[in-house]
């Protein structure tokens, strides 16, 4: 209603006195836009429509702006849509949001305030990008961030305070490692060169914001610094300035009438980890005087902020850091940020978890898995599915099923069962989403927080295989029945071979990486290369599950050229050795997988190149001469080849191929057994006669060749 009577009232001025009235739609224009910049963290839906209003202002008399005024109307309608992106944003609809940030992209005029607008579009971006667990993708839309003039010092400063709030929690909650520790490191030192207590704060609502971020970004390398060598004293030097920051924004709350539920939601969650961080570290109580000063200024703010629970000054009870997780989950319900409302429920219940108390997670877990359930039902079914709210879920999405498995939210087995293979769902999902990251990490200095992680990695891989165990045996004995007895024997037989081969092939090829780890006088550039096999090892293990497990990774038959795979591998190929490595032109048009062909060629290419020092490596295709409605795709190279003896024992389960010129061994476990398993997938799921076969002479190289059905 309230829009509806801006606008009658704009179309009733306009049609009275034209001149006076376009200086009063100005003014309505800069008004509103300035209305949805102040309330874009206190009430995002009212940021919104304070953004359409302008828009709809701008839009009304858009001839005449665009012909008097460019400057103004161009600044303000990439204002207004930089505001409704970075609203859509905090709801969770980046569809819109998307939507939003391409029209300012494709604003061509140069208007003055042009290249702080791109900047915060790209922020905004590259923000929605983290939730869609596309990393890398925001590395490089930050990378363009930048914005020096000062057309408009305040939108300026408030960029570039975004550019460096985005990157912070970029390397806080989407990274790991050494390089996660030295960018936030690096990120916190630029801060602190562009002076945080002028420059940055551009209002109270980016103050919060940006010592919310420092606070946890400092909170993140205490605990990372705990798993470096000589870095003794840096977890609690972290661990100070990270109360510090959290202490400021708290007294400017205290300061100021208003607060923001988003902001105090997010300060309260952060409150809570550091009062965990001080119960399980007793080196954590030096910040014990700032902390009661914290508590303090919460207690004496007690109806401001909405607490109805009691504070004992002094006391960091369990009791007291729940209630203020709690609290912040009542303030995330108010926000209706969704993505904010479902964390806000794993974490409470991680905690009540991790203190025992399954039945105190449970009601949190259904309530997350409802609130999943309901957005998704609601969403428009022609949305884009990358923007799809599930879409941007996975991590939590696998917090929750765990959860409801862990907390045994269900008596029914085949409730259990859904809630696993939703967990396996959401897992691969985020693997995916993660990949263009470990491939990252594998080109970075190897340390001990690496080692870490592949240890997680490894844990997870023995308990998937654990959990797929007991699915199985459950399956095996609820589908049973007389008339496909002799078929599902056939089938449990296929797949514990599968386990079984798995493993074998799992503990054989990971223990001689895993010692070379575990040595202490192994020189760093050994126990490189040692970890980077480990990681292609696990890689060629992940895919291996997906492709032969049941109801894994679904075989997808399509038409596509060769050129197009070839051109894809070459992509991600590293060539340690600098041979010639040569992709023949191949026009010809295959039947099958294309994502499998891709993965079994980088594999083929990868294992010539690591045995090849001199000459080249080559993949071609042809017709097959024996059948012309296959065609034949050749991995040729000129390394140290392979005795003719062995040959016969490339691609059998029960062997592992070991090359007496490398000084490492089983390299062509998983990667050949996994190039036989797509052929045989291939031959299964089309015209039958796909296959794989070898033709190497000892010093002179190897060719590997297979065949898929030809289009025509």
């Amino acid at each position: 209603m309230k829009k509806f009577l801006l606008v009658f009232s704009t179309l009733l001025l306009l049609s009275c006195a034209r001149e006076e009235v376009y200086s009063d739609i100005q003014r309505n224009i800069k008004h509103l836009n300035c209305q949805a910049f102040k309330e874009r963290l206190y009430d995002s839906k009212v940021s919104l429509q304070y953004a359409d209003s302008a828009l709809v202002l701008l839009y009304i008399d858009s001839v005449n702006l665009i012909e008097n005024h460019p400057d103004f109307y161009y600044n303000n309608l990439a204002r207004a849509l930089n505001s409704k992106a970075y609203d859509n944003f905090l709801l969770a609809d980046f569809a819109k949001a998307n939507e939003d940030i391409n029209k300012v992209y494709n604003l061509d005029e140069n208007y003055p305030n042009k290249d702080v607008e791109i900047t915060i579009a790209n922020t905004i971006n590259a923000k929605m990008m983290m939730r869609l667990r596309a990393s890398w993708e925001a590395d490089e839309l930050l990378a363009k961030c930048e914005c020096k003039h000062n057309y408009h010092d305040t939108l300026c400063h408030w960029a570039n305070s975004q550019y460096y709030v985005t990157k912070l929690f970029l390397n806080c909650f989407y990274r790991d490692g050494k390089y996660q520790y030295n960018e936030l490191v690096k990120t916190l030192n630029d801060i602190e060169q562009d002076n945080v207590n002028q420059q940055l704060i551009v209002d109270e609502t980016q103050a919060y914001t940006l010592y919310y971020a420092l606070t946890e970004s400092c909170q993140i390398l205490a605990h990372i610094a705990s798993f470096y060598q000589n870095e003794e004293g840096k977890n609690v030097f972290y661990f100070k300035k990270s109360v510090e920051y959290l202490k400021k924004s708290l007294e400017l709350m205290n300061d100021n009438e208003r607060v923001s539920n988003y902001d105090l939601a997010n300060n309260l969650q952060t409150l809570a980890g550091i009062l965990n961080d001080i119960n399980r570290n007793s080196d954590y109580n030096v910040v014990s005087n700032d902390l009661d000063n914290i508590l303090l200024i919460i207690k004496s703010n007690a109806k401001k902020f909405g607490v109805r629970y009691p504070i004992n000054i002094g006391v960091y009870d369990c009791d007291l850091k729940m209630n203020i997780l709690l609290h912040a989950d009542s303030l995330f319900l108010e926000t209706k940020n969704p993505y904010q409302i479902i964390a806000s429920k794993s974490m409470i219940s991680d905690y009540f978890i991790r203190d025992g108390k399954l039945e105190e997670a449970r009601p949190y877990l259904v309530f997350a898995k409802g609130f999943m359930d309901s957005i998704n039902a609601n969403e428009d079914p022609d949305m884009p599915l990358a923007y799809k709210f599930k879409n941007t879920t996975s991590k939590m999405a696998e917090r929750v099923y765990v959860g409801l498995i862990k907390t045994k939210a269900s008596d029914d087995p085949e409730v259990l069962t859904n809630w696993f293979t939703l967990y396996q769902s959401e897992s691969y999902k985020a693997f995916e989403k993660e990949k263009y990251d470990f491939n990252y990490m594998e080109l970075r200095s190897v340390d001990k927080e690496n080692k870490r992680t592949m240890t997680y990695l490894i844990l997870s891989i023995i308990l998937l295989f654990t959990a797929f165990s007991t699915i199985y045996v459950f399956f095996r004995y609820a589908h049973r029945n007389n008339r496909l007895l002799k078929k599902q024997k056939e089938l449990d037989l296929e797949r514990i071979a599968n386990v079984e081969t798995c493993l074998s092939i799992f503990r054989h090829d990971m223990s001689p990486y895993i010692m070379f780890l575990q040595r202490d006088n192994v020189p760093e550039e050994i126990k490189h290369d040692a970890l980077q096999k480990l990681i292609v090892t696990l890689n060629n293990t992940m895919r291996w599950i997906n492709i032969s497990t049941p109801n894994g990774l679904p075989f997808k038959k399509t038409s596509f050229v060769l050129n197009d795979a070839f051109d894809e591998v070459a992509k991600g190929i590293t060539n340690p050795n600098k041979v010639n490595l040569i992709f023949t032109d191949a026009p010809c048009e295959v039947f099958g997988d294309k994502n499998l062909v891709e993965i079994m060629l980088r594999n083929l290419i990868n294992n010539a190149l690591r045995y090849t020092t001199e000459g080249y490596v080559r993949v071609s295709a042809k017709r097959y001469e024996k059948d012309k409605n296959f065609v034949q795709i050749t991995v040729e190279d000129t390394g140290c080849g392979i005795p003719k003896e062995r040959l016969d024992e490339l691609f059998r389960s029960d062997k592992l191929i070991e090359n007496e010129k490398s000084n490492s061994t089983g390299h062509h476990g998983f990667g050949l057994m996994l190039c036989a398993y797509i052929i045989k997938k291939h031959d299964d799921e089309t015209r039958r006669g796909c296959k794989i076969w070898v033709e190497s002479e000892v010093n002179k190289g190897t060719k590997i060749h297979f065949i898929l059905c030809a289009t025509t």
